[in-house]
């Protein structure tokens, strides 16, 4: 693993940078929003080691940023939709999804083969593409369902050393502004889509402070008595290590009348609790951390878990990938939650 300084001779910088992407290696590289991880998607060596190194599995989307519209149509079919938010949006901190043309390596490409396409406002960016003389992926620099990097530190910091070795090039850029990963738009069809909100686009949701584990719980109970009417219910808990989904989740299971301790299932996947409450009957608690395809899900029967008279805490939301997620929602009466650590003591709950 190689780090280098992208203001420290630059020319040389990116003519390297671009060099390592073209061999196949695994790029770390700042962008607009972001710090991403850079291969060459039409290379077999680059998308493998990408996925691996993410914990992905092959038909979950890794976007791609390119120069211009032009090169973006050599890769996507654009709708009238599609070619208007080209105008209007970009370069810009947004991720425009259309049909795919399939000229990528699989595992680019999302299961229903859309890909996500960025032109982020960024030199660092606009430079490596057009040395590159195509695509580059534009996925953030984090592990799956982890929180977004803005420094090399930070990114590095919770890695192993079998991760950190994946890694053939790091491009630091220093601490990058606190931006949202771009918004990602759903352009396929004729009604444009939100699938995740950045910056630009602000959602109706509700922001929380909590300074103790005892205020998270309060906020839970807040929260199951919000929705206790609806069922099937699933809480969809969504934040890095440590920042109260457990808590969460235990208060929920001990105020609907579970007597046992309530621990993270990570290792199982999911525990099963019966409660004697007028409203449910059965309370899934579940991790799905240790998940990494959709084959794991497939094997515990994961859609059929959700019975009518049954609420659900489910942990690492991420990973159960697009596709099971809208079945669940078409099923269940979906709450999500996100926890954001702000220091120590402080978090941040948005729902």
């Amino acid at each position: 693993m190689k780090i280098l300084e992208i203001t420290n001779n630059y020319q040389k910088t990116i003519k390297e940078t671009a060099k390592t992407i073209l061999a196949g290696g695994l790029v770390v590289f700042p962008s607009d929003t972001v710090y991403i991880l850079a291969v060459d998607p039409n290379s077999e060596n680059g998308v493998k080691k990408l996925l691996k190194f993410k914990n992905r599995w092959t038909g979950k989307a890794i976007s791609v940023a390119v120069l211009d519209q032009k090169m973006a149509q050599d890769f996507v079919n654009l709708n009238e939709n599609s070619k208007a938010i080209y105008k209007n949006l970009l370069p810009g901190p947004f991720t425009i999804v259309s049909e795919g043309k399939h000229k990528v390596v699989k595992g680019i490409e999302a299961e229903n083969g859309t890909l996500g396409i960025r032109i982020p406002d960024n030199k660092y960016i606009h430079d490596l593409v057009k040395l590159v003389g195509k695509p580059i992926t534009a996925t953030s620099a984090n592990l799956s369902g982890r929180t977004p990097n803005y420094s090399i530190v930070s990114f590095l910091r919770p890695l192993s050393k079998k991760k950190q070795e994946m890694i053939d090039l790091i491009i630091d850029g220093g601490k990058l502004p606190k931006n949202k990963p771009s918004t990602v738009i759903d352009a396929t069809e004729s009604e444009i889509k939100i699938l995740r909100r950045g910056d630009l686009i602000t959602g109706k949701s509700i922001n929380l402070i909590s300074k103790s584990e005892k205020e998270t719980e309060k906020i839970a109970e807040f929260l199951l008595r919000k929705n206790i009417d609806k069922k099937p219910l699933v809480f969809l808990l969504s934040g890095d290590l440590g920042c109260g989904k457990t808590v969460f989740s235990r208060k929920i299971g001990h105020f609907l009348g579970v007597k046992e301790k309530i621990t993270s299932p990570t290792f199982v996947i999911y525990n099963e609790y019966l409660i004697q409450n007028p409203n449910f009957k059965t309370f899934l608690h579940m991790d799905l951390y240790k998940i990494t395809t959709e084959k794991d899900l497939e094997e515990i029967k994961f859609l059929d878990l959700f019975k009518e008279n049954t609420i659900s805490c489910i942990e690492w939301p991420e990973n159960m990938g697009e596709k099971f997620l809208k079945k669940l929602k078409e099923k269940t009466n979906v709450v999500s939650v996100n926890f954001e650590y702000i220091d120590e003591e402080t978090r941040e709950i948005k729902y």
